[in-house]
């Protein structure tokens, strides 16, 4: 499964288990509150997800910023080793430290090479292996969101997630897991945190920075090594 698969299941499982919980926008019919969450979350030009999902045997720590341009910003990690991102104008780029590079080529001898050739520089992500549109691609993630996953629900308690206000709700997922969606109950109603537990892939994600607009810059052309280039010329 993709990550971006796994990110929009997560969304729509926050979205298909909204229930009724007190009184204004909760006092809805289940129908109201899930369509309006949908339609709020269409709305977004940009975000900001942070959190981890358990993927492939392992841990993949994800913060990044995106919209519906298909631009972003952020880090990823796996396995103790991190990376900086970056994806403007049709090109992605990226800069890891040695444990990321480990773990991306399999060796340490794989990822001393690497480390050689780019130094303190941003790699040239291979148009051909799709740059980062898996995480980048809001326009896509949110495509998703009409998606029932939930095969039970249950409304819990008013609780704060970050400042804000929020309803919580638990489902019993398709893939036997359970997932707890933090939803704002001011407008618009974000969903602010989700958090999974069991099943395919447990994780938690928080989300914020609602609009935020990124304004982001390739790294200069002397600062940026195509490792695929530089490979064929080895």
């Amino acid at each position: 499964m993709s990550l971006q698969r796994s990110l929009a299941i997560t969304l729509v499982v926050g979205l298909a288990t909204l229930t009724g919980c007190g009184g204004g926008f909760a006092d809805e019919s289940v129908g109201t509150i899930k369509k309006a969450a949908i339609s709020d979350m269409k709305t977004l030009e940009s975000v900001r997800l942070a959190g981890s999902i358990e993927q492939d045997g392992g841990e993949l720590d994800l913060d990044v910023q995106l919209n519906k341009s298909g631009e972003c910003t952020g880090t990823i990690g796996q396995d103790g080793g991190t990376a900086e991102f970056i994806s403007v104008d049709g090109a992605s780029y990226l800069k890891g430290d040695e444990k990321f590079w480990v773990t991306s080529t399999g060796s340490e001898e794989s990822a001393q090479q690497v480390l050689d050739l780019l130094g303190d520089k941003w790699a040239l992500v291979p148009s051909s292996e799709g740059g980062f549109s898996e995480i980048c691609d809001l326009d896509e993630l949110l495509t998703e969101l009409d998606e029932d996953k939930a095969k039970s629900e249950e409304k819990g308690e008013e609780t704060d997630v970050d400042g804000e206000e929020a309803v919580e709700i638990t489902s019993e997922d398709e893939d036997g897991g359970t997932t707890r969606a933090f939803v704002a109950t001011d407008e618009p109603h974000y969903i602010l945190k989700v958090e999974t537990k069991g099943g395919d892939e447990p994780g938690s994600f928080t989300f914020s920075d609602f609009d935020e607009k990124l304004d982001l810059e390739a790294p200069a052309e002397e600062d940026v090594v195509d490792l695929q280039a530089a490979a064929s010329e080895g």
